[in-house]
């Protein structure tokens, strides 16, 4: 369900890109492309676990035995989807296609995911040098830490993602460097309110002083 999810998510905004442009009518073709893009990542997926399953392919086995069963998943796939969405014409055009998307899918899957571990595999000879750590330092992940970090993980820690993931202990330590802020802004606060309150004490004593004279 979640892979469904995310395929019908992907597919509302490309579906509503391409609608802007394309239709007149961008809701309903972004509603359209959302359940397209659903269905056809439903049905791949479960493809593919029937066929890792079937062919006893277990999670920690090499990536390449999950070339065969990703093409074979990307052939029923296109097959389904022409069949369902596109009518009896498109099964073999459908077939082909998937089949080529579920192959060079796996084999870019494999490459990306092996290529830090392979560099990783063959560490050089430490050269003994002086360095000063920053204290940020200690928040960010080891070289090792990251290449046995998922995929996803990996690109969303590159310094290209606008965005991150945290452990524990780097979102504590976040949350504490935003409380010593805050405790900052309310010292601050409290001063001003302090020299208000100094100031109207004044003004009241001023006052009392000339009502006596």
């Amino acid at each position: 369900m979640k892979v469904g999810g995310l395929c019908a998510a992907s597919g509302l905004l490309f579906g509503g890109a391409a609608g802007i442009i394309r239709s007149r009518t961008p809701g309903l073709f972004a509603i359209a492309s959302g359940l397209q893009w659903g269905f056809l990542g439903i049905t791949y997926y479960s493809f593919r676990m029937i066929f890792l399953r079937a062919l006893e392919i277990p999670p920690s086995s090499p990536p390449q035995e999950r070339v065969f069963p990703s093409t074979l998943a990307g052939a029923f796939t296109g097959a389904a989807g022409g069949a369902v969405l596109r009518g009896r014409s498109n099964i073999i055009p459908g077939i082909i296609m998937f089949s080529l998307f579920g192959f060079t899918g796996q084999r870019v899957y494999n490459a990306l995911d092996a290529s830090p571990s392979s560099s990783s595999s063959n560490p050089t000879l430490p050269i003994p040098t002086t360095t000063i750590t920053p204290p940020s330092a200690a928040s960010r992940p080891s070289t090792n830490d990251t290449a046995n970090q998922p995929l996803w993980k990996r690109i969303l820690n590159s310094k290209y993602s606008p965005m991150k993931v945290l452990s524990d202990e780097q979102y504590g330590h976040l949350l504490r460097e935003k409380l010593v802020r805050v405790d900052a802004e309310i010292a601050i606060v409290d001063e001003e309110i302090g020299k208000v309150k100094a100031m109207g004490d004044e003004k009241d004593v001023d006052r009392r002083d000339q009502a006596k004279a």
